[in-house]
């Protein structure tokens, strides 16, 4: 919400009302063929363009030092000549916004900051109603969720309320609360479907030691690995539906029940990824948001476009967007970056840990941290070991097993993380 009191309740309701009727076609098109949902990219994606060049400042500047005008841009070859929007150009919010939106009615995002200062995105009304709303919609409606089952959120911003008041569709847990507080609330709310970080549903389902019986779980915010998607599907005996999005987009990606990869909403994002080939920084361009256009945003996740199509027979391409953040990439001795996927890939199979993480504390130096099961022993650290080897070469590997693994300040739990500068951008 902006510091003036954003939107008005009656141009909530308005945006709202035209949102839910236009709902349908936005269902239609997710069935659409690859072809048409590129062509109505492509639609979208020249009128985002052109509303940037003639509105936000920065982007107007940066047509006019290309010597360029919107329409000299007749192909994604073309558009990709285009100067990445970075995580700086959006702490100087003023050269992004258009200048045909009155700030005043705006919604305000604010990033958590957890890799740095605090960002702030803003959106008009039609497309917060696209992207909190419509796009979720879908999505979740995709994986079975219907509008009279309950849904329990764990969150950051949770609130203190520990029951959810009668009647109540959707609660807040708070993920700062310790889980034995919110676990007999959370019980009798009994939700058919969960929302939240990973690394807390490992904690949750651990504590609530078969009590919690939700019917599909959805996950986003941490890189989601095979070894902690097993362990929350174990815990709760229920499916897990991973969700890719970040404040300045809102939701991007996310899995249906084929668990094929991610569905790109491709008919509304352009997912780059950069340098183009099978793996690298990824670059997104909203095509709804018209008050802060964002061209070519460098989210600071690396992920890879997959070139098949789901046997679910959507259109909507399939991504993996969740090889880990860039901040978080290793770098080894021979100069070589490697993404926390790979490590939580070569693990994924030993059996005895009930939680792990990795941390490179210096360059030869990386110490896996693991909270172990029962059946964690010596064969299982050898079997670590082994798997490790070929991708870590040069590496000293220190195992220690250890009682907890400590959240982030923010919440989220970090699988892999350095503690060592890369000299240069990931890759």
């Amino acid at each position: 919400m902006s510091a003036a009191g954003g939107p008005s309740l009656l141009m909530r309701a308005a945006e709202l009302g035209r949102g839910l009727v236009s709902y349908p076609s936005l269902e239609r098109a997710q069935w659409l063929s690859p072809e048409r949902v590129q062509a109505l990219q492509w639609q979208r994606l020249q009128q985002t363009i052109e509303q940037a060049a003639a509105h936000s400042p920065l982007y107007r500047q940066r047509f006019a030092a290309l010597g360029i005008q919107p329409r000299d841009i007749r192909s994604l070859d073309d558009f990709r000549k285009l100067p990445i929007t970075t995580r700086e150009d959006l702490r100087a919010p003023d050269g992004l916004l258009a200048d045909n939106f009155p700030r005043n009615q705006l919604r305000e995002s604010m990033t958590s900051g957890s890799t740095g200062r605090r960002t702030t995105s803003y959106f008009d009304e039609r497309a917060w109603v696209h992207a909190k709303y419509l796009v979720k919609l879908r999505a979740r409606r995709a994986c079975g969720l219907q509008p009279w089952h309950k849904v329990a959120l764990f969150q950051e911003d949770g609130g203190t309320a520990l029951e959810a008041p009668a009647g109540k569709r959707t609660h807040t847990f708070s993920i700062h609360r310790p889980i034995a507080e919110i676990l007999p609330g959370a019980q009798r709310f009994a939700a058919e479907a969960y929302y939240g970080f990973p690394g807390y549903f490992v904690r949750l389902a651990e504590a609530a030691q078969g009590s919690l019986r939700p019917r599909m779980i959805f996950t986003s915010g941490e890189l989601l690995d095979p070894f902690t998607r097993r362990a929350i599907e174990d815990g709760f005996k229920a499916p897990v539906f991973d969700v890719y999005g970040c404040t300045e987009v809102k939701e991007v990606a996310w899995e249906c029940p084929a668990h094929a990869g991610h569905h790109l909403n491709a008919d509304w994002i352009l997912f780059e990824v950069d340098p183009p080939g099978d793996a690298g920084k990824v670059l997104l361009t909203p095509l709804y948001n018209r008050a802060m256009p964002l061209l070519r945003y460098q989210v600071g996740d690396t992920g890879m476009l997959l070139s098949e199509r789901c046997p679910c027979g959507r259109g909507l391409p399939l991504i993996r967007p969740t090889l880990g953040r860039s901040v978080d990439y290793l770098q080894l001795p021979d100069g070589n970056m490697l993404p926390p996927y790979t490590l939580t890939c070569a693990v994924e199979a030993v059996e005895g840990m009930r939680q792990y993480q990795f941390v490179q504390t210096e360059p030869r130096r990386i110490e896996l941290r693991i909270v172990p099961g029962a059946d964690f022993g010596a064969e299982s650290e050898a079997a670590l070991r082994n798997a490790l080897a070929p991708v870590l070469p040069g590496v000293d590997v220190g195992i220690e097993l250890v009682p907890t693994i400590a959240a982030e300040p923010s919440g989220k739990y970090r699988i892999v993380k350095t503690l060592v500068e890369a000299p240069g951008p990931a890759r």
